[in-house]
């Protein structure tokens, strides 16, 4: 096992949660990206190897803290999540913002919110999708459509490979 100080900060602090052990900072960060991966993923409540073999950090430790504390159990290529509210509220939230988004698309169009409050960003107020975004990240497609392609990494793409002319 790795040693703590080796391990950093995240592994030294502890965090208690009503309904819920003491759990490292690495470990909260860990259950918590695990939960909404394994919704985005399309199997609630379970974390794959896969996606633990993908993150850059070290895991071995956390996803240990997280059974010893009986949050997570080992089953077949990953991890089940263990009876947990926040989970539960997570598969409500995303089935709601499923409904939403549906309803908008079902309309033909999002409904800005009012008034700009100087971040830069202007939301649906019914189903809560990005509008506008300072950044030029993501925003919703025409006619009450889904969140649209990341023009910022389709920028990139198309950069790679080319090569400045030199000038003579």
């Amino acid at each position: 096992m790795a040693d703590a100080d080796a391990l950093g900060d995240d592994h030294t602090t502890f965090i208690q949660f009503e309904g819920m052990p003491a759990l490292s900072r690495a470990a909260v960060q860990l259950h918590t990206f695990g939960i909404v991966n394994s919704i985005q993923d399309g199997r609630p409540g379970f974390v794959s190897d896969d996606y633990l073999n993908a993150i850059a950090a070290e895991t071995t430790t956390t996803v240990l803290e997280l059974e010893a504390a009986g949050m997570w159990e080992r089953r077949d290529g990953g991890y089940l999540i263990v009876a947990d509210e926040m989970l539960k509220i997570a598969i409500d939230f995303n089935e709601k913002t499923d409904r939403l988004e549906a309803e908008c698309a079902r309309r033909g169009e999002h409904l800005p919110s009012d008034g700009d409050d100087g971040s830069g960003w202007v939301i649906c107020s019914h189903c809560t999708i990005p509008l506008k975004r300072p950044d030029g990240g993501p925003v919703a497609l025409p006619g009450g459509g889904p969140l649209g392609p990341n023009l910022r990494q389709q920028k990139r793409k198309g950069n790679k490979g080319r090569r400045r002319k030199r000038r003579s």
